[in-house]
């Protein structure tokens, strides 16, 4: 039935998914105590991930602790994968203290089994969620830690992605020389491994501290770089955020009319992908 749950969600059919996968749960309670923990826990990450296939991602996250807590009860250390789903899950929801303490949960099993990439990982989206809710020493200090992890695997594009976020935090913080030192080696990096979203990320970054220094010539020759490789793509997270720095820059430089015309563009593209 699990097996069956989960060939429905490849086809986006959660209600199957979800009926499937309840049943299975219900097999597994009515043999007591000799249910095995982990296929428990597996019936029960099935019935969130069929809840998430339906838009319910509030009760998929209650679902599932569920089976993290079958699965820590039994001190298995694949349980880090369904803490790092659980905390993805939070993300999209927007509860990034919540996400941050996931993920905290799992970098200790991590550091316990000596996997210093997940390690890192985890740590690089702790920084990440610390940034939405700009947090920016706390974003700061858990991208270092994940960049020294990853240095250590020698992950070139993991330790470019820790210095643009890094980077960013340098900027949001109001010291330019270190973002624009920083987000020159993330670029540096990018162009080595040809890599068009960390370039478009540092672009981003050291506008925002050129911005700062009211070098605001350099600070639109970043941003249009920026904006020329993101505009190919549907990163629209990216798109919207680039556009939002151009309207910031105008408006710093008193520039009333170019802002509104960005403003004016950016409306009718949300207005299509939200």
């Amino acid at each position: 039935m699990i097996e069956l749950a989960k060939q429905a969600i490849y086809r986006s059919q959660g209600n199957e998914a979800l009926a499937l996968t309840e049943e299975a749960h219900e097999i597994y309670k009515s043999m007591g105590a000799l249910a095995p923990h982990v296929e428990m826990a597996n019936a029960i990450t099935g019935i969130s991930y069929s809840l998430k296939e339906l838009n319910r991602v509030d009760e998929a996250v209650v679902v599932i602790n569920g089976a993290i807590d079958l699965l820590l009860e039994g001190n298995y250390p694949f349980v880090v994968d369904t803490l790092r789903t659980k905390a993805s899950w939070l993300v999209d929801l927007e509860q990034y203290e919540a996400a941050i303490n996931t993920y905290l949960e799992a970098i200790q099993v991590n550091e316990i089994e000596g996997e210093i990439e997940f390690f890192a990982r985890d740590l690089y989206a702790i920084s990440q969620c610390y940034a939405k809710v700009a947090k920016w020493p706390e974003s700061l200090e858990h991208a270092s830690k994940a960049r020294e992890s990853f240095k250590i695997k020698k992950l070139v594009d993991e330790v470019a992605w820790c210095d643009v976020l890094i980077a960013n935090s340098y900027a949001e913080s109001g010291n330019a020389e270190l973002a624009l030192d920083i987000g020159q080696r993330a670029y540096d990096l990018g162009d080595l491994r040809r890599n068009l979203a960390i370039k478009c990320q540092a672009f981003t970054v050291m506008g925002k501290a050129y911005v700062i220094t009211k070098n605001f010539e350099d600070a639109e020759a970043r941003f249009g770089e920026a904006r020329e490789i993101a505009s190919g793509s549907n990163d629209w997270e990216t798109i919207v955020k680039i556009e939002r720095e151009f309207i910031n820059l105008y408006l710093v430089q008193g520039n009333i009319n170019a802002a509104k015309e960005v403003e004016r563009k950016l409306k009718s593209l949300q207005e299509v992908v939200g």
